[in-house]
């Protein structure tokens, strides 16, 4: 199913999960979980007749109906299993929403995703200068010649990545179809998010920096940095382990989808359309955003607030870059985890070469949702899809 509304380029990942959205949905004779269901109360005009001339042959005279039935109860999580399925992805899109706030602080290039209900931090990112985008430029190079190799995947993952990231657990869209649902409104509701992200940012695409990268790719018409297709494949990976665990799949399970994540983001660089420092970005608010949102999702929990801020030195003569900083930093994920992971009250906790850090090494600004004070409708699609993954 291709994306309906052209502007909405960074809905194409989402735009990917259609085959299997389309076979889960077909199996149960429900809409395609989009949140445009107008298409699903359409008949052909033949149709409509005959149900028009089948009513005048069984109906004799109208009378009045005995009140019998009361209202549906009201603002219920539970009448979420009434309703088509874009609704109910809608609806549990809007309480993600509802629960966070955008800041952004001009001075300092930063811009941050704030926890509504405890008023402290999540994931603060800080803009790199110009001058580290071009000292990146040799690694956008040097992963070029992978291109070949990665084509068929690049690709395919233009345009989808839950296959990819769902691999190692064999997603199926007919055993899964609330796992699918699910992931569609949290991650649906990450790629909304990257938006205003992107904007705020504003950076050069490497085509933009360097005639000879020549992406294999149509360049995407937004900002660079973050990127967009890293910050979805985290968050779906950090989604779809937090459904599965304690179903019986161990933390191994949760290691492959992360390696199918990096994966992706990789092939955005080989591509040509994105740098390494993209990749980083992106994964931390993928993963930071996917680990809060399992938190309303559970009613339970915390996440500690992380920030991005590039260590690099901004040297007058570009030329000097090498020299003042040493070689660009690649994307790791080992380096990566390893920064989230550290405790954040340790001194010597390893930060990704400065670039990943607690934004409160005190502990102070953690983000926290007790229990029972998650999102109803999150919570409830998060019950329905594990049942899935249950051995009972």
């Amino acid at each position: 199913m291709a994306p309906q509304n052209a502007q909405s380029a960074t809905m194409a990942t989402m735009a990917t999960m259609a085959t299997m959205a389309t076979m889960a949905t077909s199996a149960g004779g429900g809409a395609l979980p989009s949140s445009q269901s107008i298409s699903a109360e359409a008949v052909s005009a033949a149709q409509s007749n005959a149900l028009i001339f089948s009513r005048d042959g069984v109906v004799d005279r109208v009378t009045a109906p005995e009140m019998a039935r009361g209202h549906i109860p009201f603002n219920s999580p539970k009448n979420l299993s009434k309703w088509d399925s874009g609704v109910r992805i809608s609806t549990i899109r809007q309480e993600i929403f509802d629960g966070l706030a955008f800041r952004t602080q001009s001075k300092t290039e930063m811009a941050v995703f704030w926890d509504r209900k405890t008023n402290r931090p999540l994931v603060a990112l800080t803009r790199p200068c110009i001058e580290e985008f071009y000292h990146q430029l040799p690694l956008v190079h040097a992963y070029s010649d992978l291109r070949l190799d990665r084509a068929p995947e690049i690709l395919s993952q233009i345009g989808e990545i839950m296959s990819f990231i769902g691999q190692p657990l064999s997603l199926h869209p007919q055993r899964h179809r609330r796992t699918i649902e699910f992931l569609f409104a949290a991650v649906g509701a990450v790629i909304e998010l990257q938006k205003p992200m992107k904007h705020v940012m504003a950076v050069r695409r490497p085509s933009e920096l360097s005639p000879q990268v020549q992406p294999m790719i149509t360049t995407p018409a937004h900002s660079a940095f973050p990127s967009g297709h890293t910050m979805e494949a985290f968050a779906m990976a950090e989604v779809l382990w937090g459904v599965v665990q304690g179903g019986g799949y161990d933390a191994s399970y949760h290691d492959e989808m992360l390696k199918h994540a990096a994966r992706v983001a990789t092939n955005r660089v080989v591509a040509g359309v994105h740098y390494p420092l993209d990749s980083l970005g992106g994964a931390v608010l993928g993963l930071q955003l996917g680990k809060w949102i399992m938190v309303q999702a559970n009613g339970a929990g915390s996440v500690p607030g992380i920030q991005f801020k590039s260590p690099f030195v901004c040297p007058k003569d570009p030329q000097q870059s090498v020299e003042v900083n040493g070689p660009p930093v690649d994307f790791s994920l080992q380096e990566l985890r390893a920064a989230l992971d550290a405790p954040s009250t340790s001194d010597e906790a390893p930060n990704y070469r400065g670039y990943v850090t607690p934004i409160d090494k005190g502990g102070k600004e953690t983000v926290t949702a007790a229990e029972g004070k998650g999102f109803a409708g999150l919570q409830w699609l998060l019950g329905e899809a594990r049942k899935e993954w249950s051995e009972g």
